[in-house]
C-alpha cells in the first residue's frame, strides 16, 4: 500500500491530538485507527522458482535500488548436463545491445568522425548499395532508428533464410554482410522517412559503415570505450571476441519436435543488431552509466540518443530512440530495450526516479518462442508493478 507524506502527517496528528485529549477531558477516546499494514515484501527468488518449468530450463534476475538489492538465479543452464544457473552466467543478449551500437555512432558523430544524417553512399560501396531498395536515399540515422525502410533480414522466407545461415557450416564466423546479403534484391517497407518498421538489418548496416569510419570492427571500440572503462568483464561482442569467453545453452523446439540447443549456431555470429553477451550486472551497469554518468556518454550524446527532439512516439506514453525505448509508467520514466534470439530472452530497465535496475534472463526450453515471450512478459511484468 503506498502512503503520501500528506496521509502520514495526518495520522500522527490524529494520535497526538488522541493523546493530549486522555489528560484533559473524561470524553470517550476512540480506539486508534488500526496500524497501517507495510508494503508487500515480493520474495523475487520465489517467484523466479515458481517460473521453472520445462518450457523456462532457466533464470537469472537483478533488482537494485539504492536501499535494496536482489540477484538470483533458478532453474538449469543445460538441459543434458542439468548443471545449476549460476547469477554469473552469461547469454546472447540479442537487441539488448542495440543502444551499445547506437551509442558508439552517436559518439562518433559527437566527435565529427560521421553525419548522422549523411547518405549510405558515404561509405558503403555500389555493390552493396545497389543490391539494397533505396539505400542511396537512407541516412545513418535511419538505420539506427528504424525509419529508413530497410528489409529485416531475418524476415525474409518467413525467417527460413535465417536460419539456413545459421545452421550452414556453424563453425564459419558469419559478420554483417553475411546477412546483409540476404536482403539482396528485395524490396524495402516504404521510403525512407516515410515510416516506422523496426528492422535489424538496419543495424547491421551501421556495423558496416562503422567499420568503414574506423578501420578496424567496431567492436574494438566497443571495448575501449565501453566494456573496459564500465568494468564490464562478463560482456564480449559475439563472433568477434569469443576468445573472451563462452555463454549458457539456450533451446528450440524444431517443427519435427526435436528440441536443439542453439548455443552451437550462434557462438560463430558476429552482428550488431545483436552484438553481445552479457551479464545481468554488467546490463545493469552499462544503462545506468548511460542515462546518469555524464563522463561517460555527455549530454550532446544522450540528445542525439534519446532528447526530446529525437524520439519517435509509439503509442500514448512510449516514445522510441536510437537503440533505446522510453516509456512513462505510473509517472515513472522507464528507460528500457528487450532482446530475443533462438533460445534466449533478455530485458534491460532502468527507472531514472528512483535509480532502479532491473534485468532478467531467460533460457528458453521445448515450449517454443511463444511460450518462452509470454512466461518472459509475465514475469517482466510482475517486477516492473511491484518496483513501480
Amino acid at each position: 500500500m503506498a502512503i503520501t507524506h500528506s496521509f502520514k502527517l495526518l495520522l500522527t496528528c490524529v494520535m497526538i491530538l488522541q493523546l493530549t485529549a486522555c489528560g484533559k477531558s473524561s470524553k470517550v477516546i476512540p480506539d486508534p485507527l488500526p496500524p497501517i499494514p507495510p508494503p508487500v515484501v515480493v520474495n523475487y527468488q520465489d517467484v523466479i522458482d515458481d517460473h521453472i518449468s520445462t518450457d523456462i530450463p532457466g533464470i537469472i534476475l537483478l533488482v537494485e535500488t539504492p536501499q535494496t538489492r536482489f540477484i538470483g538465479s533458478a532453474g538449469v543452464s543445460n538441459l543434458q548436463t542439468q548443471q545449476a544457473m549460476q547469477v554469473g552466467d552469461i547469454i546472447p543478449t540479442a537487441s539488448v545491445g542495440k543502444k551499445m551500437i547506437a551509442l558508439l555512432a552517436a559518439q562518433l558523430a559527437d566527435e565529427g568522425q560521421l553525419n548522422l544524417d549523411d547518405t549510405l553512399d558515404t561509405w558503403l560501396s555500389e555493390s552493396i548499395l545497389s543490391r539494397i531498395a533505396n539505400s542511396h536515399q537512407m541516412t545513418f540515422r535511419q538505420l539506427l532508428n528504424h525509419t529508413s525502410g530497410v528489409f529485416n533480414y531475418d524476415e525474409i522466407d518467413d525467417g527460413d533464410a535465417y536460419i539456413d545461415l545459421l545452421l550452414d557450416a556453424p563453425e564459419v564466423l558469419k559478420t554483417d554482410i553475411d546477412f546483409i546479403e540476404l536482403i539482396f534484391d528485395h524490396p524495402g517497407y516504404f521510403l525512407p522517412g516515410e515510416g516506422y518498421q523496426y528492422s535489424n538489418s538496419g543495424y547491421s548496416l551501421a556495423g558496416l559503415i562503422m567499420d568503414e569510419v574506423l578501420g578496424e570492427h567496431h567492436s574494438v571500440a566497443m571495448r575501449n570505450r565501453f566494456f573496459n572503462p564500465l568494468g564490464m568483464t562478463a560482456t564480449y561482442y559475439k563472433g568477434s571476441e569469443a576468445f573472451v569467453g563462452d555463454f549458457i545453452s539456450g533451446y528450440l523446439t524444431t517443427d519435427d519436435g526435436d528440441v536443439i540447443d542453439t548455443r552451437p549456431m550462434l557462438i560463430n555470429t558476429s552482428q550488431a543488431d545483436s552484438p553481445v553477451v552479457s551479464s545481468v550486472e554488467d546490463m545493469a551497469t552499462f544503462l545506468k552509466a548511460l542515462i546518469t554518468d555524464n563522463s561517460f556518454a555527455n549530454e550532446t550524446v544522450k540528445s542525439t540518443l534519446f532528447g526530446e527532439d529525437n524520439l519517435i512516439t509509439q503509442g500514448a506514453n512510449e516514445k522510441s530512440g536510437l537503440g533505446i525505448d522510453i516509456a512513462t509508467i505510473d509517472g515513472h520514466r522507464v528507460y528500457a530495450h528487450a532482446g530475443l534470439t533462438f533460445g534466449y530472452m533478455a530485458q534491460n530497465v532502468y527507472i531514472e526516479d528512483t535509480n532502479t535496475s532491473i534485468v532478467l534472463l531467460f533460457n528458453c526450453g521445448n515450449g517454443g518462442v511463444n511460450t518462452c515471450s509470454t512466461t518472459f512478459d509475465g514475469l517482466i511484468k510482475t517486477v516492473l508493478t511491484n518496483e513501480l
